[in-house]
């Protein structure tokens, strides 16, 4: 008789923790986006999404057990979609004290920014110094995009001085750099194939290192209001991602042997 009135109980009470097992364990889902440049997210026309954001969301999804909705998205509107709380996650994001308060940023690889100009001028302003010398240069860039302290603070000073172009997209501002919109295109060494198939002689722009001292990390970002605990198991999931050489495979696949070695994260 006892055992008969517990069974229902009994029954009950396991049911009971394995929801709240099943609850404890969900992750998500969180809206996840990508933004078109490079090789960080392009359509393959044979294989469709392809990238090395999609890549690494693909194997933190796998690794983490959390649910991650892709999205595509420009990169001005991906950090106003964080702020507002309709995407939780990106890539590929360059560290600055301003995205440090909208989310966490877990660097994974690094990444420096390069000038890109005509080779005549770039002979001849081989410095952010030299290029802010001559008044009559302005300089091209992605709205939304952050590119370290030192290109930073040079780009909000070509602002303030009225001599910043701004486009939505790189194709875009490749496209304006060849028509004259600017002097010169702030890209990643990634970009610079978009930026000189461009132009009807490639040879014809040549990149220049103004902060060849600079390295700058570049992060998985995640918004501060997702819990701790997803957090935590997404870090943890980029950690081991890290430590096995899964990080560099994928930068391999998609930049080379030599790109995937400039891109690796050294923790400095």
């Amino acid at each position: 008789m006892l055992r008969a009135l517990l069974q229902p109980l009994i029954a009950g009470l396991l049911l009971a923790l394995m929801g709240e097992q099943a609850a404890a364990q969900a992750c998500g889902p969180y809206t996840a986006a990508l933004y078109p440049y490079a090789r960080f997210y392009y359509e393959d026309p044979h294989t469709g999404p392809a990238g090395i954001d999609k890549d690494m969301f693909d194997e933190l999804a796998r690794r983490s057990g959390c649910q991650l909705r892709l999205v595509v998205e420009s990169r001005v509107r991906i950090w106003d979609q964080m702020r507002r709380g309709g995407v939780q996650l990106t890539l590929s994001a360059l560290v600055s004290p301003e995205r440090r308060e909208i989310a966490e940023l877990v660097p994974y690889a690094q990444g420096r920014y390069q000038v890109l100009m005509r080779r005549e001028l770039a002979a001849r302003t081989p410095t952010i110094a030299a290029f802010e010398a001559n008044t009559e240069l302005r300089l091209l860039d992605v709205r939304g995009y952050a590119h370290g302290p030192t290109i930073d603070a040079w780009v909000l000073r070509m602002r303030n001085q009225g001599r910043l172009v701004e486009a939505g997209d790189f194709k875009t501002a490749a496209r304006m750099f060849k028509a004259g919109r600017a002097d010169a295109l702030l890209a990643l060494p990634s970009g610079w194939g978009i930026a000189m198939a461009a132009f009807d002689d490639p040879d014809e722009l040549v990149p220049v290192d103004v902060t060849p001292n600079e390295r700058n990390a570049v992060a998985l970002a995640m918004v501060h209001s997702m819990p701790e605990a997803d957090r935590l198991r997404l870090r943890r999931a980029l950690q081991a991602m890290l430590s096995e050489g899964k990080v560099h495979e994928i930068l391999r696949r998609h930049l080379g042997d030599k790109g995937a070695r400039a891109a690796a994260y050294t923790g400095d």
